[in-house]
């Protein structure tokens, strides 16, 4: 399960990454809006009450979340 962890965790890492680049460079939303997404599929596992995560694991999660909320926020509307 460890493996399991640190590899989402990887992951999520990446995503913020690239959503972070996405918004400060000013871009694509439409990158930084897919990106979103696939985040918010990473941040789900979180809060699955039999997933078996561990709570450091979920907590580090939750900490990419709130960033990755921050960054979204800065996003310009689309209409």
């Amino acid at each position: 399960m460890i493996r399991l962890e640190r590899n989402i965790l990887d992951q999520a890492n990446t995503q913020l990454r690239a959503l972070e680049d996405h918004v400060l460079d000013q871009d694509g939303g439409y990158q930084a809006t897919m990106i979103s997404g696939q985040l918010k599929a990473l941040f789900s596992l979180a809060k699955l009450h039999d997933s078996g995560m561990s709570d450091e694991c979920a907590g580090m999660l939750e900490e990419i979340e709130r960033r990755s909320n921050i960054l979204v926020s800065r996003l310009p509307e689309s209409s």
